[in-house]
């Protein structure tokens, strides 16, 4: 059933292997440091529900082995807890079952989840939710989950006029990703990079409205065919561009494309960086100086995707200490440990987003303990709903994206929106 998505003859041994010592284990829910204070839970989305075992690590690895075995067949009832998990990868960073050989975690649960939601995906489509299908339709008719038309996707380079990277090329590539450039309050975001790298003195291009979908959402949500074909598609069309390096705004994108391309069987060529990755650099290069205090106690927000995915960590932080006036508050649980947003996996069409909103309060909840007045991250899913969840708090929290604070203390000369 799982064969031929996410893992292979001998991956599926280890799966089955694994699967009977999680079993007896019987404490990926509670495992880690969750009692030594330094990690307050193991798994959002257990933290949300009951505890029952489908909802967390241990029983989804006991569901795929009985899938495997035959002992269990695919019914409705089992997609609840395929969806409900936001691929936060924290259960494996908090298990001790470690792989000898690679010293990475013994079984890579999200690989396994996006396998089994692929097997519905393909099997019994019939069985999922509309919501899904209404994203996969929008990908389809306008090049990105959104829905927004391909004109409204480019609206944002039009005010910096930018290069076309199809018409007139260079070294960098700067791809800006679906949610960016498809929200008007998140554009800016986009605006801003640009602004920076320009100060910088980067040579770049975009694609604006003929950038194409990464194919991120499509594979968390089980549509492994059409996003191998997009991602089969952008392969292409990266490497005829000539570019050298690709820098990427989101998180989702930046995994994607630099981690998971290589499974379509192409090879990209160009470098795959981080925005927060590229800026870290160009501070050090002497290529951007900081002229303007901004006062915040700051809380960084580590991206599932960036940080536990990518193990993308200390540029962030180097660019926040970076920034005068800037104090980087640190929460209990942080870089490895931090807490989901709750937005990833698709969790934001999963009963309607509520269960990610819950989760999100519970990331703030930790920033306002550590003294923080505002949180800082990397990433546009995080970005939404960290400030949806804002808004049901007792004391809201500002949020940040971290080019809000650079754009602002290397004052960059913005066009009026």
């Amino acid at each position: 059933m799982l064969k031929g998505y996410a893992m292979s003859n001998r991956d599926m041994k280890e799966l089955k292997k694994t699967a009977r010592f999680i079993y007896s284990c019987r404490r990926c829910g509670i495992c880690g440091n969750k009692y030594t204070g330094e990690v307050p839970y193991v798994c959002p989305v257990r933290e949300d529900t009951p505890g029952f075992d489908q909802f967390y690590a241990r029983g989804k690895i006991v569901i795929a082995q009985g899938l495997l075995e035959g002992t269990i067949e695919q019914t409705p009832d089992l997609i609840e807890s395929l969806y409900a998990c936001t691929l936060c990868g924290n259960c494996m960073t908090q298990c001790g079952a470690i792989d000898q050989d690679t010293g990475g975690p013994l079984v890579e649960t999200t690989k396994i989840v996006e396998a089994m939601r692929a097997d519905y995906f393909r099997n019994h489509p019939e069985w999922l939710d509309a919501a899904y299908h209404s994203m996969l339709k929008s990908t389809k008719q306008y090049g990105n989950p959104w829905g927004v038309p391909r004109t409204v996707k480019g609206q944002w380079a039009k005010r910096l006029k930018l290069r076309s990277a199809k018409t007139d090329p260079a070294p960098v590539l700067l791809y800006v990703g679906c949610t960016f450039a498809a929200h008007r309050e998140l554009a800016a975001r986009a605006v801003k990079a640009a602004a920076v790298l320009q100060k910088a003195g980067v040579d770049f291009a975009v694609l604006g409205r003929d950038e194409p979908c990464c194919g991120s959402v499509q594979r968390r949500v089980g549509a492994r065919d059409d996003a191998e074909a997009m991602m089969q598609d952008n392969i292409a069309l990266f490497n005829s561009l000539g570019c050298e390096e690709i820098v990427t705004l989101c998180a989702g994108c930046h995994h994607t494309i630099k981690k998971e391309y290589d499974d379509c069987g192409g090879e990209l060529k160009p470098r795959v960086h981080h925005i927060v990755e590229f800026l870290d650099s160009l501070i050090k290069a002497g290529k951007l100086h900081f002229t303007k205090e901004v006062g915040l106690k700051a809380a960084y927000h580590d991206p599932c995707h960036l940080g536990r995915h990518m193990g993308i960590f200390d540029p962030p932080r180097n660019i926040l200490r970076s920034i005068p006036g800037v104090e980087l508050k640190e929460r209990r649980a942080t870089k490895e440990n931090t807490i989901c947003c709750g937005a990833g996996g698709g969790m934001r069409l999963f009963e309607g987003g509520g269960m990610a909103t819950r989760i999100a309060a519970r990331a703030l909840e930790e920033a306002q303990q550590a003294g923080a007045d505002a949180v800082v991250s990397a990433c546009p899913f995080c970005e939404m709903n960290l400030d949806n969840a804002s808004t049901g708090l007792k004391e809201p929290m500002a949020v940040y994206d971290l080019l809000d604070l650079v754009a602002e203390s290397i004052e960059t000369e913005l066009p009026d929106s």
